[in-house]
């Protein structure tokens, strides 16, 4: 008994908790924003990524993107492959609390549509990836080359539970790096077409001249190589809010919904 309660979807299911992102501005390594830090408004995002727990629940409401239902327009033969059917993720193989992966960009826009949300833009992803805190150059190169090292090789078949990395930006969100990549809505800007995966692309667009930049380069660049209908093991993702307009009774610093 207890080993069958603990693969039932309904006691694993729980809704991510979603957080403020303060407005601010980052230093983007794109070409064309020459060195200049890019603004960005305050915005809600989830604390972690996405799991098969919640994606089964938006499956139970919107059977269309089950993967027997799913048009091959929105994605390729790879949706949800792992899960043993439409409605069983096989938590006895693919774990428990751990991010959903092989969906394409369509899914995951429709599944933040569906919790009145979207992606996050790059910029939105991008800015609250670098409110992290380090506590010298030195610690910084240390934790980017890591970054290199895993962007290299994402084990997709041993996949950690969400929020078990132990990396988190200054406002709590938690594993925008070392569990898996993540969609975003505009993931493929249109420099896409003038830049390819190679050390030579890389390292024009490390602009920033740290390590840290060009772990960020290999991040952009891996996404651009991507179309929208791809379902790779190591892509999964997590929704985005916009901040409602602030009143009396709505006060938006600090806080965790």
């Amino acid at each position: 008994m207890i080993v069958m309660m603990a693969f039932m979807p309904e006691i694993a299911f729980s809704q991510t908790a979603r957080v403020v992102v303060p407005a601010g501005s980052f230093h983007s390594v794109l070409p064309e924003v020459e060195g200049k830090p890019v603004d960005v408004d305050s915005f809600y995002m989830d604390e972690t990524a996405v799991t098969n727990e919640e994606y089964l629940e938006f499956l139970k409401d919107n059977p269309e993107w089950k993967r027997s239902k799913i048009l091959p327009v929105f994605t390729n033969n790879g949706y949800l492959r792992e899960w043993k059917s439409d409605l069983d993720p096989g938590y006895e193989n693919v774990g428990v609390n751990r991010p959903l992966t092989r969906v394409s960009w369509y899914a995951a826009n429709a599944y933040c549509a569906a919790q009145g949300g979207r992606l996050p833009t790059l910029n939105e992803w991008e800015y609250s990836a670098q409110l992290m805190e380090f506590d010298s150059a030195a610690e910084m190169n240390t934790f980017s080359s890591g970054l290199i090292n895993w962007y290299s090789g994402i084990d997709v078949k041993n996949l950690a539970e969400v929020g078990s990395t132990g990396i988190e930006n200054t406002e709590g969100i938690k594993d925008q790096f070392g569990l898996v990549m993540e969609w975003v809505e505009d993931f493929k800007p249109i420099t896409a077409d003038e830049l390819s995966l190679d050390c030579g692309t890389v390292g024009r667009m490390n602009t920033l001249g740290s390590v840290y930049s060009y772990a960020a380069s290999i991040r952009y660049i891996t996404r651009m190589s991507f179309n929208p209908k791809i379902t790779t093991g190591m892509v999964g993702f997590r929704c985005a809010y916009d901040v409602p307009a602030p009143s009396s009774q709505n006060n938006i610093s600090g806080e965790i919904l």
